[in-house]
């Protein structure tokens, strides 16, 4: 008899929570007519910023077919944030905590839990104007994408005397490759929106390689043999070639790094040329950029135009180095002295 009174306890209070209790979101193609002034972009820091404004249709019938009324809350709203991974599958890692700043028409979120589908709003009617639209803007945190696919939506809680109803617009908002556009996203499908396409900003500092002074005797002789001669540089470990880029959001992964210098190359334009001060001399030259444990990926300039490979599978600065080496050859001209030159290095995507 007791076990009997248990089950009956349970049952009777499953029926008391379940109208109060919110069931799955309902989407409607009716809820908003537009999107405009979307906009996502990378920072500095490696976080990414997020805006865009869902313009409102003006709405003369009920969203929700029922057999009894139901008011829609005006102060209510509900943002819906959808993030993927560089392959198109669902990125479920991202939580509330990870997105900052987050404001639809100024309001800060209600704290109800970390869902980033589930985002309520209590927009009073002086922080939207006419109530036309949701002005939405947030920031993710540094570090946390790897890839910038986002898509989102908007909605408001119905109120009915079973409960309240969460309403989403199935038209949902994703971004342009670009990142400056509005694209259409269909928060049901489970299509991943198309991913930012971001540029490395690829950063090379300025450096000044000293070569150690050279045996004029041991330079001749290695020339006349067909062998140059290794210039060595002082503190090597100091003067690494070395490119700094953004990962984050980098599709393009393949570039091609050349090189050409002040003095211009040599007669048979196999190397460059180091010109004495005077400007009458010269020891002509060429460079091999060698990436440790990494033969495959090393360069021999100014005759090789090499491709690299990008990596794409971190969030944050990535770097790629390689350990210069001059190989020096007299010609008719080259005496004692001090030489020099200058050497650009140019990268371009892979078209």
């Amino acid at each position: 008899m007791n076990i009997k009174n248990k089950y009956l306890f349970a049952g009777l209070l499953l029926l008391i929570l379940s109208p109060t209790a919110m069931a799955a979101p309902i989407f409607t193609n009716h809820y908003i007519e537009d999107y405009s002034n979307c906009s996502v972009k990378p920072l500095n820091d490696n976080s990414v910023a997020v805006s865009f404004q869902a313009n409102i249709a003006d709405i003369r019938e009920q969203l929700v077919q029922t057999d009894e009324p139901i008011s829609l809350s005006r102060h209510n709203a509900l943002l819906s944030l959808y993030f993927y991974n560089y392959d198109g599958s669902t990125n479920t890692n991202i939580q509330l905590s990870d997105i900052h700043n987050l404001t639809l028409n100024g309001s800060s979120p209600k704290k109800m839990s970390n869902s980033i589908q589930e985002i309520h709003f209590n927009v009073n009617s002086s922080s939207a104007p006419g109530g036309h639209y949701y002005s939405v803007s947030f920031n993710v945190s540094p570090n946390i994408l790897k890839s910038i696919r986002i898509g989102a939506t908007v909605g408001r809680t119905l109120t009915s005397s079973r409960g309240k109803v969460l309403v989403l617009s199935s038209k949902g908002i994703s971004f342009s490759p670009t990142g400056h556009q509005c694209a259409s996203f269909d928060p049901q499908s489970g299509i991943a929106p198309q991913a930012l396409k971001v540029d490395p900003k690829f950063h090379l500092a300025s450096a000044v390689w000293q070569l150690a002074s050279l045996d004029l005797d041991h330079l001749l002789e290695n020339t006349a043999e067909g062998r140059g001669l290794d210039a060595p540089m002082i503190s090597p470990q100091a003067n690494s070639f070395c490119i700094n880029y953004h990962a984050m959001g980098t599709q393009d992964t393949r570039y091609m790094i050349s090189a050409n210098n002040r003095n211009g190359l040599s007669t048979s334009g196999q190397q460059f040329k180091l010109i004495e001060k005077s400007g009458s001399n010269v020891i002509n030259y060429h460079v091999e950029l060698e990436e440790t444990g990494r033969s495959e990926t090393s360069i021999s300039l100014p005759k090789e135009r090499k491709f690299i490979q990008l990596k794409n599978n971190n969030g944050g600065m990535e770097q790629m180095c390689w350990s210069p080496k001059v190989l020096a050859y007299s010609t008719k001209t080259t005496d004692k002295g001090s030489y020099s030159d200058t050497l650009y290095f140019t990268i371009t995507p892979q078209s």
